[in-house]
């Protein structure tokens, strides 16, 4: 394969249609500085694929368009023509031709063989044909000197564009970049997982528990059901059982009734009969019953009498007591004003009055009670009338007695100043009143005894009439006595059948109160399976089984019901949430492993890519540092030089550079920097042609080179060039004359007046290899 011409219209000088034809080997352009042969090796490079109008020698792409003073184009095109014989292109055509169309407006457009494409359809059509953007191979003069000074990781990155490492590389980085995307997902489904688990975890306690609750839930109602099913058939055996209970009841009752109602007849036939006399027995139970408590007021009153009659006589006593005393103490005045003096009768005297205050005080009580008691007018008159004389009397020894005290004070109070010649005369005055007291106590003392022996006359006289009346009233009594024996016989019968009856009233009431009892558990069961269950009797009675052991089904939910109160706040669709969470968790736990696994297969395929790149370039590297020795000492016959890899450190991973070791003949190894412009290109062009000895690409354009050698340096430059024209085509744009002499084509570049380049060929046979 290749490039059998050019065509430019409108790219740079190129104003009008001009095309270029090409032959296999060394084809080379000339003409004068600033006539546009470069604009050729541009246009080359531009269709190629090349986007940087700073490479292009431009500001912009706008410049790549033709401009004059006189006028502008609006468009520039430019054609490359291959001849695809050997299919080094992967398509059926055997010319391909590359075309890149650019406007003034901006865009750009290309085509294959004239129909539409993208420029990536150009790259990977030319990708494996050697001739793609970034192989070098259209080198110019500032390219060739530039490469002689390039670091060695530079260096390196040339050799493996040429060697066409740097298309894997890229394939590399995109995986990487997939990889290190794969890995920012995997980040990202792990946080969305975290937060995800943060929710399904609860969750998931919250379904177990609704789990575990709804399993409990589901015994606890299978056994309840079962033991509502046990306690509704016991009810119901139940109620037959008080049902015949009540029956019997009834019929006795009826029974029983019937023989109450002929008791109280009887009775009543008793009852009237034991009336008449019943009223007799009360009339003389009644005069008994007064006759007994007239009686016993008059022995009341008798009792009284004879207390006070006691009394008087006490007084009488003491009186006379004191009376005597006083006679005795006269004749000796020395003692009474002794006993005077020391308060004996003060306080004798005020014992006298405190005594008759209280004889006063309680016969004006007995006079009034002996009224009431009385019946007897005359009596009570008698009575009244003695009773009031003593009560005179004894009001008028009380006056006596305080008027005492008041003169035996009053003679405490003068006796410091009259003396004690009055004592004697006072004490015999108190002495005189002393025996008028006494005299009055003797007086009263014997009327108390008259009306003593009076109340005592009505006592035996009530006696007698108490002995005829009690004969009358024992025989009325016996009479009723027999009656109430009889009735009382009834009595007792109808009480007997009352309680009977009452009994068996108890014994149905209980009974109803035992049906409505029923009535009530079989409505609360009947509730309880509706309303906690959500299901009908019916239904439930068909569905279940009633319990063979109550005690052991009450047993299991009394633990049931305790065990489900343990689940407080459940939440009833946590299960649904649950797995909603968890189908979404694990759709994420499904793609993780999906980009874990292509985490996993990109890592190992960019181990496999990386160990094949440096495989291959390591078994490249050494044929391409045997061709450069090679080609070394072509180019500098005294001189060696050779290629050596170094270790670079850098922050991502290990990078090895290459570095040129070079002695031109001086038996030492120097500097690149040191060498001269025209050593740097040769050292350049070693460098270059020992890597396109190992991967060659069709054509190759060298733009001025050459413009730095002398010419011994030119003529070993272009033994190396005659080399590669055997198998590559060769395109050199020149000015030297030794180089146009190895020409098979020659073209001539001119600029007009107007600024348009021209072009002019001219194909040299075999004879005019040389020049004379």
């Amino acid at each position: 394969m290749y490039l059998k011409n050019i065509t430019l219209q409108g790219f740079k000088s190129f104003k009008n249609k001009s095309q270029l034809f090409f032959e296999p080997g060394i084809s080379v352009i000339v003409g004068p500085n600033g006539s546009g042969k470069s604009n050729v090796a541009d246009a080359i490079s531009w269709v190629l694929g090349e986007q940087s109008p700073k490479s292009l020698r431009g500001s912009s792409m706008g410049d790549i368009i033709f401009k004059s003073k006189d006028e502008e184009m609006g468009i520039a095109e430019v054609s490359l023509m291959f001849d695809n014989s050997n299919k080094l292109f992967n398509t059926e055509f055997r010319d391909v031709k590359f075309t890149r169309r650019v406007f003034t407006r901006g865009g750009s457009e290309y085509f294959i063989n004239s129909s539409p494409c993208r420029l990536i359809d150009i790259q990977e059509l030319t990708a494996d044909s050697g001739i793609g953007k970034g192989l070098n191979i259209i080198i110019n003069q500032g390219q060739i000197n530039e490469i002689a000074v390039l670091k060695p990781i530079e260096r390196k990155a040339v050799i493996e564009e040429i060697l066409g490492i740097s298309k894997h590389k890229n394939r590399r980085d995109k995986s990487l970049s997939k990889l290190q995307k794969v890995k920012n997902d995997i980040d990202r489904i792990d946080d969305l997982m975290e937060e995800i688990k943060r929710t399904m975890d609860p969750l998931e306690i919250e379904a177990k528990r609704a789990q575990k609750h709804a399993e409990i839930f589901n015994l606890l109602k299978d056994e309840e059901i079962s033991l509502f099913i046990a306690h509704l058939n016991h009810l119901n055996n139940e109620w037959e059982s008080e049902n015949e209970s009540y029956r019997k009841n009834k019929d006795e009752l009826k029974e029983i009734a019937s023989k109450i109602l002929s008791a109280e007849k009887e009775k009543n036939d008793l009852l009237k009969l034991a009336n008449k006399k019943q009223d007799e027995y009360e009339f003389w139970k009644n005069k008994i019953d007064w006759f007994n408590s007239e009686k016993n007021r008059l022995e009341s009153i008798t009792a009284l009498i004879e207390s006070k009659k006691n009394v008087f006589s006490t007084l009488y006593n003491m009186l006379d007591l004191k009376f005597t005393s006083g006679m005795k103490n006269i004749k000796e005045p020395q003692a009474p004003l002794e006993k005077d003096r020391n308060g004996i009768d003060i306080s004798s005297l005020q014992r006298i009055s405190n005594g008759l205050k209280r004889i006063d005080g309680l016969l004006l009580k007995f006079l009034e009670n002996l009224k009431k008691t009385l019946k007897d007018k005359n009596t009570i008159d008698y009575v009244e009338n003695e009773g009031n004389l003593i009560i005179e009397e004894i009001k008028k020894l009380y006056k006596i007695i305080e008027t005492s005290q008041r003169g035996k004070d009053a003679v405490s109070k003068k006796e410091s100043r009259k003396g004690n010649e009055k004592k004697i005369d006072n004490f015999k005055k108190r002495l005189d009143r002393i025996r008028i007291i006494k005299n009055i106590c003797m007086t009263n003392l014997g009327r108390a005894r008259k009306i003593h022996s009076i109340t005592g006359g009505y006592l035996s006289v009530s006696e007698d009439i108490k002995n005829k009346i009690y004969l009358e009233f024992e025989r009325r009594s016996s009479l009723v006595s027999g009656s109430q024996d009889k009735i009382n016989e009834l009595g007792s019968r109808l009480n007997q059948l009352n309680i009977s009856r009452s009994n068996l009233e108890n014994s149905i009431y209980k009974i109803d109160l035992k049906k409505e009892q029923i009535k009530e558990k079989v409505e609360s069961i009947t509730e309880n399976i509706v309303d906690n269950y959500n299901l009908s009797i019916d239904y439930a009675l068909k569905s279940y089984n009633p319990s063979g052991d109550t005690g052991q089904s009450e047993v299991k939910v009394k633990r049931f019901k305790n065990e489900i109160k343990k689940y407080v706040n459940i939440n009833p669709n946590a299960a649904i949430e649950y797995n909603r969470i968890k189908k979404r968790f694990d759709f994420l736990a499904e793609q993780r492993l999906d980009l874990v696994e292509s985490k996993k297969n990109l890592e190992e395929l960019i181990k496999d890519m990386n160990e094949r790149i440096a495989d291959y370039f390591f078994k490249k590297f050494d044929e391409i540092n045997q061709c450069f020795k090679n080609y070394f000492k072509i180019l500098f016959p005294l001189g060696e030089g050779e290629m050596q890899l170094e270790k670079i450190d850098s922050e991502s991973n290990d990078e090895i550079g290459v570095d040129l070791k070079v002695d031109i003949g001086n038996n030492k190894f120097v500097p690149l920097s040191l060498l001269s412009g025209g050593e740097k290109t040769l050292v350049s062009i070693a460098f270059l042609f020992s890597i396109y000895s190992i991967n060659s690409s069709p054509f190759y354009v060298f733009d001025e080179i050459d413009a730095a050698l002398d010419d011994v340096n030119i003529s070993r430059f272009l033994t190396l060039v005659k080399k590669f024209s055997e198998k590559q085509q060769i395109i050199i744009i020149t000015h030297q004359k030794r180089t146009m002499e190895v020409a098979d084509t020659i073209y001539g570049v001119t600029m007009q007046s107007n600024g348009v380049s021209k072009i002019i060929s001219e194909k040299i046979g075999k004879k005019y290899a040389e020049v004379n």
